[in-house]
């Protein structure tokens, strides 16, 4: 199917802006960072929903006094959503409702998921937001996740079909961030596949894209075929462009068994990462790939620059049933 993704819209809102917006529903996934409390005190809306990742270790005594929802990390992210959804559906369901989501403190998985999991609660479309950082609080040294990557593995509903044959050829397209030890791990888990690696560029703000060029030098050596030919670039807080370029590159790289893609940078990046595995690649020879960590940091920016939105569409979603293990 030949999606023109520049189509979609996108924009870039002050706060202003933002609080003439009106919703029936507004869902923010809660971390301690200004620009999360911000953005979701701006929003207008019916009804504000908390929702809570068990990888930032909130206690119960820690939650805002505003209506929370708990998303389970004991689940696969088709589940957690599943739960999640139900609650602020209710017993109406979402279909009639206008829907916001903001992005910007969402565990990456559950963003991978969301496009399906949207369409199958009966949202036609939504409007995603994610608010720029002004820095990250060590710089390149900055680190997200808490502790080792807990192992490396497929998102269950996002699993292609795979070949029998002895020596298949496969590509990982990797979207590279800061955290070096996700991209480490999952290069070293596909070590046989043909590595591409997307970076932001233009990045979330000047000085971001190459600080995360130092962090993925300390990756090189897991890194297949590293060599100017694998860099791919799209911008870091355009999701409709981060899909195009996957769409042209896997294009490029021709009659491959199977292609992985694995998300560790921005937000949008994932996104655009998930959009295009949704709107094109549900269903074939493509798989999520994503290395699980335990627990990540609360908080690591400071400020807040642009606030973006992104309107998905989702009647492009091409696969509302679930690709199955062959």
């Amino acid at each position: 199917m030949d999606i023109e993704y520049a189509a979609f819209r996108r924009s870039t809102l002050t706060l202003d802006e933002l609080g003439a917006r009106h919703y029936d529903l507004f869902l923010s996934a809660l971390n301690d960072s200004s620009r999360v409390r911000t953005l979701a005190g701006a929003v207008s809306a019916n009804r504000k929903v908390w929702m809570v990742h068990e990888e930032y270790a909130y206690g119960a005594d820690e939650l805002p006094k505003e209506e929370c929802v708990r998303a389970p990390q004991s689940v696969a992210p088709a589940e957690s959503w599943m739960e999640v959804l139900a609650h602020v559906g209710g017993d109406g369901g979402l279909s009639d409702l206008s829907v916001a989501i903001d992005i910007t403190g969402m565990m990456r998985p559950h963003i991978a998921m969301l496009p399906f999991a949207l369409r199958r609660a009966g949202v036609g479309q939504v409007s995603i937001y994610y608010s720029d950082p002004n820095f990250y609080n060590s710089g390149e040294r900055t680190v997200f996740t808490k502790g080792p990557v807990a192992g490396v593995g497929l998102i269950p509903g996002m699993e292609g079909t795979h070949t029998n044959r002895p020596s298949p050829s496969d590509a990982l397209i990797l979207g590279a961030g800061y955290d070096h030890a996700l991209v480490k791990a999952v290069a070293d888990d596909k070590p046989n596949a043909e590595h591409v690696i997307l970076l932001g560029l233009p990045s979330l703000q000047p000085h971001m894209y190459q600080e995360s060029v130092l962090k993925l030098e300390n990756a090189r050596q897991s890194i297949r075929h590293f060599r100017p030919a694998t860099r791919v670039f799209a911008p870091a807080n355009d999701p409709f462009a981060t899909a195009q370029v996957i769409s042209e590159k896997v294009v490029q790289l021709g009659d491959m068994d199977h292609v992985y893609l694995s998300a560790t940078g921005p937000k949008p990046q994932v996104l655009g990462f998930a959009w295009y595995y949704w709107c094109e690649a549900a269903g074939g020879n493509t798989s999520f790939l994503y290395p699980f960590a335990e627990r990540y940091d609360r908080d690591t920016t400071r400020g807040m620059a642009d606030i973006h939105e992104y309107v998905l569409e989702l009647d492009f979603v091409r696969s509302l049933e679930r690709p199955t293990r062959p």
